[in-house]
């Protein structure tokens, strides 16, 4: 009687053992169900992360190309305004020196517009002269060069040299001065730039200048002898950008 009773229990002990592995046999495969999908869940955010960084990457490229065609078509627009009436002034007329007196006018006139329409006017005038294969004389050619210079020279009024301005009259001064007429940077007969010589040439030539005749009130001297007014803006960006202005090396030679 005792070994039946010890072998029934022994049978519901087991079966309940059974039944607590497939209890715990379900909760395993339900958590790795649960892993599956959540791994599943990571995978996608993942991919998507990735679609969206392309996504952006192919946005930004499309603003930039975007921007370049704006600013492509902006510069073309002003060539096609500038070039008309370039077109309007030398009409009828057919020899290079009538040419290239017209393209003188014009690059004058364009000392005094905005940089953007400057830099247009010097590429449209290049282009023009290469085209036609136009040769073009020194001075023009220095004309067209300064005109994308970070600021057009402004018409110089005819200033009188004062005694304020007795600094820049000494003797060894007007050495410096001759030199600067031989080298074509100051006209023949006075003390004003010469034509095509840009306000950042100017800039440069007077801290030069300044420093070999170790002048203190620079600006303010040059400033009213030429008549511009921004000399140490024009400085100050050439010297954090290190673009120096053009025959630069010249003008150091100078001064020497």
């Amino acid at each position: 009687m005792k070994e039946n009773l010890d072998t029934e229990e022994l049978k519901e002990a087991a079966r309940e053992m059974r039944r607590l592995y497939a209890l715990e046999q379900e909760a395993i495969n339900a958590r790795n169900e649960r892993l599956k999908t959540g791994t599943k869940t990571l995978d996608a955010i993942e991919d998507l992360l990735q679609e969206n960084e392309r996504l952006q990457k192919e946005l930004s490229l499309v603003r930039s190309q975007l921007q370049e065609e704006k600013e492509k078509t902006t510069r073309l627009e002003i060539q096609l305004n500038e070039m008309s009436k370039m077109t309007a002034s030398v009409a009828g007329k057919a020899s290079q020196e009538e040419v290239q007196k017209a393209l003188r006018v014009f690059v004058n006139k364009s000392k005094r517009k905005k940089l953007e329409k400057r830099i247009a006017v010097k590429e449209m005038v290049l282009e023009l002269a290469n085209a036609n294969g136009l040769l073009l004389p020194e001075d023009l050619s220095a004309s067209i060069d300064s005109l994308d210079d970070e600021q057009p020279l402004m018409e110089q009024p005819q200033v009188g040299l004062t005694e304020n301005l007795a600094e820049l009259l000494t003797a060894e001064a007007q050495v410096l001065w001759q030199r600067l007429r031989d080298a074509g940077f100051i006209v023949a007969d006075g003390y004003a730039l010469a034509e095509g010589i840009s306000a950042n040439q100017a800039a440069y030539i007077a801290d030069r200048m300044a420093e070999r005749l170790h002048i203190k009130k620079k600006w303010k001297l040059f400033q009213q002898l030429w008549g511009i007014s921004n000399l140490a803006q024009l400085a100050g960006t050439w010297q954090q950008t290190g673009k120096l202005p053009p025959r630069s090396s010249e003008i150091d030679k100078i001064m020497k």
